[in-house]
């Protein structure tokens, strides 16, 4: 390996301890009490070493929302990919990504919701390139499949967009109610369903 390889892949692997860093220091606070300070001390790194690589507290956290995201796409594409005919079990399944996603991620997937303006007002426009990118990429299978369900006379015809994001505020209204424990994973998805079944086709599953 020549001298530039070993030195992109160092400055790789350093950023890449920095994103790891950020992901577990914001399971131990809020988002509002970490610092960039903080995190250059935990990784044993300058302050200025640390700007090198992102601009600020918000960049780095987007960053991480991003790849998040990117990971949620894959698995729901998994879930397509495995020759499912009916749309409501498609949409179950992805479902059940999502919950099993959001369990693991919450600590910083909730700033989606809660720090969205902060975290965009001052980032890289690669940054924030990449952040939408995800963000339009993650919807996509759900519009697909929202789209096909009306299609295929599944439920009543909606517009497929405002169904993906209506459904995708459900979801996450529903993983934090598994979270703080108001209702149990998975026990309580098959009540999901019921609802979904209802909202979409107008009736409960006969």
């Amino acid at each position: 390996m020549g001298i530039l390889e070993r030195k992109e892949r160092e400055k790789a692997e350093r950023r890449r301890s920095i994103l790891d860093a950020a992901r577990e220091l914001i399971r131990e606070k809020t988002y509002e009490e970490i610092t960039m300070e903080e995190l250059a001390r935990r990784l044993e790194l300058s302050r200025a070493t640390l700007y090198l690589y992102f601009r600020n507290k918000s960049e780095i956290y987007t960053t991480l929302l991003a790849e998040g995201m990117q990971e949620l796409e894959k698995g729901y594409r998994q879930v397509l990919s495995r020759g499912i005919e009916d749309p409501l079990e498609k949409l179950m399944g992805m479902a059940y990504v999502f919950f099993e996603f959001y369990s693991r991620s919450h600590s910083y997937f909730d700033l989606i919701v809660t720090k969205r303006a902060e975290l965009l007002k001052d980032i890289s426009e690669e940054t924030l390139s990449e952040f939408e990118t995800a963000g339009a990429s993650v919807i996509g299978p759900l519009i697909d499949v929202c789209r096909e369900g009306a299609e295929k006379g599944s439920w009543r015809e909606q517009p497929p967009d405002k169904m993906a994001w209506l459904l995708r505020a459900i979801a996450i209204g529903i993983a934090v109610g598994f979270r703080e424990g108001n209702l149990k994973f998975p026990a309580d998805v098959e009540l999901m369903k019921q609802f979904l079944l209802f909202g979409l086709k107008g009736q409960p599953d006969a």
